[in-house]
């Protein structure tokens, strides 16, 4: 079965009768004291678990609060809707010892920073029965020296979201887009065709980390190498500033940044067609572009090359329990719950657009249904292809200094004219080496030249 109607409803409590019962029998038995009855529930009920989440993750997990605890009574559940900083908070009060909350959520990039600090409880024993019900790229992420920090919550696969009625009016077949070459003359036709009014996707030149990192993931590059060292002067990474110089050169790019004003408005006019995005993007559409229901669909992520990967990985969360937690056993059975089992994957991602890191659902007649906001497209089936294809990544405890310094880098390349792509990674590694104090990868392509160099100068 699909996955409506899985919600378990709250049970209401009827105070009332609970009220009458209570005074019965402090008026038939003398020797109990007259304790407000109020005060005697609050002293027999548990201390609820404390979750920290934000944004649409944390709505899920209030929303499904209700059914578990009609399961485990003996585990009331505070979902505390934290808002901005709440990594930051959280990482404080890891290293003062106390304040942490039961349970937290992270994004999934951070894990590895957390779980080096040696205050996230090992989940690692709990998790063995699911280690195989999630993707291989994801547990990377959430492992620290062979050991599991924390648990995979949603996962961004990605895919392009077009608004038909402009591909329609400009002659553009999303089924004849293959490849990334394809996108951009398809792009430059409808750049043409429109006379300006539409671009093909924003391409700002002042932001890039959406783009590259979902480029890069896709290419199979690297920032860091599996021990560390820096590795983002490599031939995919090469490939992926190839397919952004050509977004500016052929025009098909919007130099607007990603979630401004001009952005959002962006999905109810015809100012841009395409939106190269994560599967959570659909939940965008809902609250900013409501009255365009219908008009969009959805195609594949092009490949680099014919035959290549057509998907990647954007964004994406988990849940993790601090060593400080007292009740590690209740909260594992909530993370369980949460996250290991189909019904729940499947209400977050009907109700949230929460894409369920657990495979087993995909085999869920849900993902079959057609998607009113897709025009009945089968577009949920679709982001499951080749997820297993994904390569882990190494995002590092130093990832989030290092993608902020890569962006400003792309930034100043790109006001600079974009020269070639081989000499500005061979800067840029440089540079994040003494940024960032880390070896630069034997497998880097500077590297590789000078080995070759050096064996032609023996050879000579």
């Amino acid at each position: 079965m699909g996955c409506r109607n899985l919600r378990t409803k709250p049970m209401k409590q009827n105070t009332l009768s609970y009220f009458l019962v209570a005074c019965l029998a402090i008026g038939l038995c003398g020797c109990l004291a007259p304790v407000p009855v109020a005060t005697q529930s609050a002293a027999s009920r548990p201390k609820p678990l404390e979750v920290y989440g934000w944004n649409i993750a944390a709505a899920s997990l209030k929303e499904l609060a209700p059914g578990f605890e009609a399961e485990h009574p003996e585990i009331p559940v505070h979902v505390n809707v934290s808002g901005a900083n709440l990594q930051t908070r959280f990482m404080l009060s890891l290293a003062a010892g106390v304040g942490a909350p039961d349970i937290s959520q992270l994004q999934r990039r951070e894990v590895p920073r957390y779980s080096r600090t040696g205050r996230l409880a090992d989940l690692t024993d709990w998790v063995a029965p699911y280690r195989n019900e999630f993707p291989e790229s994801l547990w990377k992420d959430c492992m620290f020296e062979g050991r599991i920090y924390g648990i995979p919550w949603d996962i961004g696969p990605c895919a392009v979201f077009y608004k038909r009625s402009l591909f329609t009016r400009y002659g553009v077949d999303p089924d004849s887009i293959e490849t990334w070459d394809d996108f951009i003359v398809a792009g430059q036709q409808i750049v043409e065709r429109s006379g300006g009014r539409t671009k093909m996707l924003f391409h700002p030149s002042g932001s890039q980390e959406v783009l590259f990192e979902m480029l890069i993931r896709q290419a199979g590059g690297q920032v860091f190498d599996d021990d560390g060292r820096i590795a983002i002067n490599s031939p995919e990474t090469a490939k992926v500033l190839r397919i952004l110089q050509r977004f500016v050169e052929t025009g098909i790019g919007a130099n607007t940044q990603y979630w401004s004003h001009a952005f959002y408005s962006s999905l109810n006019t015809e100012t841009v067609a395409t939106y190269p995005m994560a599967v959570w993007f659909g939940g965008f559409m809902r609250d900013f572009a409501p009255k365009t229901e219908g008009d969009w669909g959805v195609f594949p992520l092009p490949a680099f090359e014919p035959g290549g990967l057509r998907t990647s990985t954007l964004g994406g969360s988990a849940l993790v329990i601090p060593e400080q937690c007292t009740r590690k056993e209740a909260a594992w059975k909530y993370i369980e719950a949460m996250l290991c089992t189909k019904e729940a994957q499947l209400i977050q991602f009907r109700d949230f657009d929460l894409f369920p890191a657990l495979t087993t659902t995909y085999s869920d007649p849900f993902f079959d249904e057609p998607v009113p906001l897709f025009g009945g497209q089968h577009a949920r089936r679709l982001f499951t292809q080749d997820i297993d294809k994904i390569l882990p990544f190494n995002y590092t405890k130093d990832w989030m200094e290092a993608i902020a310094y890569i962006q400003q880098s792309l930034s100043r390349w790109a006001s600079s004219g974009m020269e070639d792509p081989e000499a500005f990674l061979a800067d840029l590694e440089v540079r994040m080496s003494q940024r960032l104090v880390r070896e630069i990868s034997p497998n880097s392509l500077s590297r590789r030249s000078a080995r070759l160099d050096a064996r032609a100068g023996e050879d000579g």
